[in-house]
């Protein structure tokens, strides 16, 4: 397993409200960098898309909590993976996003630098929604 971290993000909402708001997966598309996504598709705890150029997603909501959100692959294709999204705080919060995919080491390389720039991207657009701090 390789892990991909983001940057910390400071957010202006508590850290329930910002894990309401990602356990929803259709409100992953307004956090998800448009102008690369197509064929959007959601349903109950489910959603899917295409990263355009890259590779068709398919993401399940498999936990939540007032302090973490957690989707995980459904498809073997690309690779295996989680998405990991945690919020540390009381009033404001300090957020973070965890790639955890099952590839090789050259793999893990090849993907480091997208991966966390897609993982920075996503505290950025949370940032956006609900004020930087």
């Amino acid at each position: 397993m390789a892990v991909f971290e983001s940057d910390k993000h400071a957010v202006a909402t508590k850290p329930s409200a910002l894990t309401d708001f990602l356990a929803v997966p259709s409100n992953l598309l307004e956090i998800l960098p448009q102008d690369r996504i197509e064929n959007w598709r959601t349903e109950g705890n489910t959603c899917a898309f295409k990263i355009k150029g890259l590779a068709d997603i398919q993401l399940q909501l498999a936990s939540s909590s007032a302090n973490e959100v957690v989707y995980v692959s459904t498809s073997e294709k690309p690779f295996e993976f989680k998405l990991i999204i945690q919020a540390k705080g009381t009033e404001n919060t300090e957020l973070s996003a965890t790639f955890d995919a099952d590839v090789n080491t050259f793999m893990a390389m090849m993907l480091k630098a997208p991966l966390t720039n897609f993982l920075n991207s996503l505290g950025e657009a949370l940032s956006k929604r609900y004020g930087a701090i």
